[in-house]
């Protein structure tokens, strides 16, 4: 197992810090923590979960087979009326270790969103980092193993990204990788353009900059995830490893960002709530971050089947705005083509110039 402490007695002293922890059984089952729960070295594995019992199992999996160790497991139940607490409970019998793998179910809160349940699992986690997985998602097993290493060897580097593809997880099929562009470093720029890095799943941030940057924004209606990293690289620079290590889990459930009216209100919500950041740089960047936000909605009206002509419009925009970015042209280009061509000829332009600014994202 990579990256076991092997200081014999930090393993000691983690289990009895493990054992102070007092679990209220009345009420709501939440638990209750003090300053003194911190658990240097451990990576707190945050996983928000509602309503999906049969997934939540294949994503507790995958973190117990990770290469790294020692891992907190923090299941965050968000309102769930299914068996989630009894699958979970059945599951943490059978694998607890309290000196390398433990694993808490936080209860009693009703639903609340995703980002609502992360921010508990952010206040109630120990570990030294902390590791988002959505409960319909799944890490490979090197995963952290290859990111903490990152963070343990450079100060200023608040969290490290990696890369995912997409799983359908009716039929197991899984996307096809293609060449893609892995930034790091300081990424403030580009993140008040368009997010140029990875959803949650693909994050392992140390819990310290929480404090400095704040929890996710729950009062925007989608896309909090990107919020939070124009946060976090406004304070620290970003890491990344340039490979895929999760699996992104596809499904008939619904996903926050198939709600067309709250992802096109929320990039207008972050385009206006960073404006104060972009004076700093120069003019042009505020050129690209309203193009983007053009070519976003145009792909939300095209791809959503919710209106081609509105699309059209948002792509004619974005490259009037800014007439440099090919993918603006790509995307309006890409409406005249069947859904399966515009894959093929984005895989295949893509193996070329994936890792240039010439990538397509349309899909």
């Amino acid at each position: 197992m990579g990256m076991i402490p092997e200081d014999k007695n930090f393993l000691k002293e983690s289990h009895a810090d493990h054992k102070r922890i007092t679990v209220s059984e009345m009420g709501n089952n939440s638990t209750i923590l003090s300053q003194r729960d911190f658990l240097p070295g451990w990576v707190s594995a945050v996983v928000p979960t509602h309503n999906r019992s049969a997934l939540l199992i294949n994503a507790l999996e995958s973190i117990r087979n990770q290469s790294y160790r020692p891992i907190e497991i923090v299941v965050v139940d968000d309102g769930s009326t299914d068996d989630t607490a009894e699958i979970f409970h059945e599951w943490a019998n059978r694998h607890d270790n309290p000196e390398l793998l433990t694993a808490r179910l936080i209860c009693g809160q009703s639903n609340q969103g995703a980002n609502t349940a992360r921010n508990r699992g952010i206040a109630e986690s120990r570990g030294e980092f902390i590791a988002f997985l959505d409960s319909d998602d799944q890490w490979l097993p090197q995963k952290l193993s290859k990111q903490i290493p990152i963070l343990q060897q450079n100060e200023d580097i608040g969290g490290v990204y990696c890369g995912m593809r997409n799983i359908d997880l009716t039929t197991g099929e899984k996307e096809t990788d293609s060449p893609r562009a892995y930034p790091e470093g300081d990424l403030l720029r580009q993140l008040l353009i368009h997010d140029v890095t990875e959803a949650t799943s693909a994050w392992v941030v140390r819990k310290e900059c929480f404090s400095r940057v704040g929890k996710f924004d729950v009062s925007l209606p989608a896309r909090q995830d990107w919020d939070m990293w124009i946060r976090l690289s406004e304070k620290y620079r970003i890491g990344c490893v340039p490979e895929i290590l999760v699996e992104q889990g596809n499904h008939p459930g619904e996903r926050v960002r198939s709600k067309t009216h709250r992802e096109i209100e929320a990039h207008q919500t972050i385009f206006n709530k960073y404006a104060f950041l972009r004076i700093g740089f120069p003019f042009w960047v505020s050129l690209q971050a309203r193009s983007a936000m053009y070519r976003r909605r145009g792909r939300v009206y095209f791809h959503r089947g919710i209106s081609g002509k509105k699309a059209f419009v948002m792509y004619l925009l974005a490259i009037l705005v800014w007439p440099f970015n090919f993918d603006s042209y790509a995307a309006f280009i890409g409406m005249i083509l069947s859904t399966e061509l515009r894959r093929k000829i984005r895989s295949k332009w893509n193996r070329v110039f994936g890792r240039t600014r010439l990538a397509i994202k349309t899909h």
